[in-house]
């Protein structure tokens, strides 16, 4: 996946403009969680459809560990605590200059923010792995919301808590999907209905980063909430972001 990431960041307003984002992966753990490698992917054109607005889209992101016996991604399998779990970063500029996600008043514009995850999952991940369009689902519901947060070296962040209700991963294979390569493939058969709904917590953190024209999300997903403390304290804390 390295040389598949490598491309897309360098199509990214992230290369052009010299800025560093950086997420540790699953390697900077002892346990297994996470799938080594953080990928970027880049999408400004389809986001820009998506929110009927020119813009430039990037998204770190990694998934749960590969079970090398399985030949796949735990993000395949119902029983993990990273079944369906995603962290990383989004990074977004708008052409028109105004803060993406914020109201003039300099508040999170929550509507907005939402739009960047539901794309990712809606439009991006869910089609990557064949789920027919009618069964996705992306909907959130806001626990909390906590202002004035210092994180990852910088004060100024926006943490938010959610309950997520979404599409689960899991599904019989019935023939290659790009997904794939990332996940690996599913099993032949699984006992139940393809792509079940699935409940989830999320935690993001939002800044805009008025040095760099930006607005910078990082999060994670899992079904539970020791999942995502975990990975809060030990991985998602540790980006950067800075011109180079």
């Amino acid at each position: 996946m390295a040389p598949y990431s490598h491309m897309h960041f360098r199509d990214s307003f992230l290369y052009s403009e010299n800025i560093r984002f950086s997420i540790p992966g699953g390697l900077k753990t002892a346990k297994k969680d996470w799938y080594p490698l953080m990928i970027a992917f880049t999408d400004d054109a389809g986001f820009s459809r998506y929110i009927g607005e020119e813009a430039s889209f990037t998204v770190l992101y990694t998934f749960g560990y590969f079970d090398l016996i399985k030949g796949r991604s735990v993000y395949f399998s119902p029983e993990s605590s990273y079944y369906s779990s995603f962290y990383g970063g989004y990074a977004v500029k708008l052409e028109s200059g105004r803060p993406f996600g914020y109201n003039d008043d300099g508040n999170i514009n929550i509507e907005e923010l939402a739009r960047v995850p539901r794309f990712d999952q809606i439009s991006l991940v869910l089609p990557s792995i064949g789920c027919p369009e009618q069964l996705r689902v992306f909907e959130e519901d806001i626990l909390s919301i906590t202002d004035n947060v210092s994180y990852a070296g910088h004060s100024g962040w926006v943490r938010i808590d959610s309950d997520i209700l979404t599409t689960g991963p899991v599904h019989s294979y019935s023939g290659y999907r790009t997904g794939y390569l990332q996940f690996g493939r599913p099993p032949s058969e699984t006992g139940g209905s393809d792509y079940p709904p699935v409940k989830l917590k999320g935690r993001a953190y939002v800044r805009y980063f008025h040095d760099l024209g930006a607005t910078f999300v990082l999060y994670v997903m899992a079904p539970d909430w020791e999942v995502i403390d975990a990975c809060d304290g030990e991985l998602l804390c540790k980006a950067v972001i800075q011109r180079r």
